[in-house]
């Protein structure tokens, strides 16, 4: 990873809260960088990291999270679950993390996902604003608000790194903010129908797990983003039926990828929402399923730079995870 800018001594105690794909990646790459990583479950969607001492508490228990951080340089929350219960878990971390950063001085680094925007133009950029109605998507919004205020006010050092929906190991379902990964993946390997949704043919903007983890270590380390909200860098775009014809030819697959035609697309959204509860996990964001959806992430790159990883090579990466 190539990075310029400001950089903050960050070579210490760093905590993440979260164990799911994105909090495990994390704690990874921190300690293969010389961190000492602590990781915090929040809830049951996850596995515990290898590389971090795993605390064990209520994350929005004040006294708990105070002492899981004490000397912390870096707080991350990276907070994933079923998009249903993000109304009633997410707003007390978050509203925690706060008042535990702003006690140990921490920097706080959220990680959130890109369904806050609603119908735009393309490609999304920072400044886009958050359009977006569904219950899901205004918790995002809303979490994101409080810490950028809590920075502008002076109570905290925050920052926000987004991204697309993420796919790579553990990243296979909407849980783990993979609208892809469950839904191509398996079905590939097992030689069943690939099912896709909205409109496969258009590009669109997805993240590979590791790519998402190295763009918020940045943050945590590069004093001059706080206060911010920063797109992550990721691949470039490519459409959900290239990306599909990828996995499959990789995993020499006999998978099918089944469409809809272009004039029923929408009708089709509507009855997968109704009759598949794997769609309910996903519709805050099916405005963004039925066009192109582009995430511009130039200001990260021109301020700090990254190496992104190719689709080809997280494929493979996350093939032999599953094998």
């Amino acid at each position: 990873m190539e990075t310029s800018g400001m950089m903050a001594v960050a070579r210490g105690r760093h905590v993440v809260f979260g164990t799911g794909p994105v909090g495990a990646v994390l704690a990874r790459v921190l300690h293969e960088t010389g961190r000492t990583v602590v990781s915090i479950p929040v809830n049951e969607y996850g596995s515990d990291p290898i590389q971090a001492t795993v605390m064990r508490g209520d994350a929005a228990d004040f006294e708990f999270a105070r002492r899981a951080c004490e000397g912390a340089e870096a707080i991350y929350l990276c907070l994933s679950g079923p998009a249903d219960e993000w109304e009633a878990q997410f707003p007390p971390v978050v509203d925690n993390a706060i008042e535990v950063a702003a006690a140990v001085g921490a920097r706080l680094v959220h990680w959130d996902l890109a369904h806050m925007y609603g119908p735009t133009r393309d490609p999304i950029d920072e400044s886009v604003p958050n359009t977006a109605k569904s219950g899901p998507a205004r918790v995002l919004i809303e979490q994101a608000d409080k810490i950028i205020d809590a920075t502008w006010t002076g109570k905290i050092d925050g920052v926000i790194g987004r991204s697309p929906d993420v796919y790579g190991p553990g990243a296979i379902g909407p849980e783990f903010g993979s609208s892809f990964g469950g839904r191509v993946f398996w079905p590939a390997l097992e030689d069943t129908e690939i099912t896709l949704v909205g409109d496969v043919d258009s590009p669109r903007s997805m993240a590979y797990v590791d790519d998402v983890a190295h763009g918020l270590m940045t943050l945590g380390e590069m004093s001059d983003s706080g206060g911010h909200i920063w797109h992550l860098p990721c691949a470039p775009p490519v459409s959900p039926v290239e990306l599909a014809s990828m996995v499959i030819g990789q995993a020499r697959s006999n998978a099918d990828v089944g469409t809809t035609p272009r004039h029923l697309r929408g009708c089709a959204l509507l009855q997968l929402k109704i009759v598949r509860a794997d769609i309910g996990e996903v519709q805050h964001e099916l405005h963004a399923l039925d066009r192109p959806f582009f995430l511009d992430h130039s200001r990260f790159t021109s301020a700090y730079g990254q190496v992104v990883t190719e689709h080809e090579e997280a494929i493979l990466t996350t093939l032999a995870w599953f094998t």
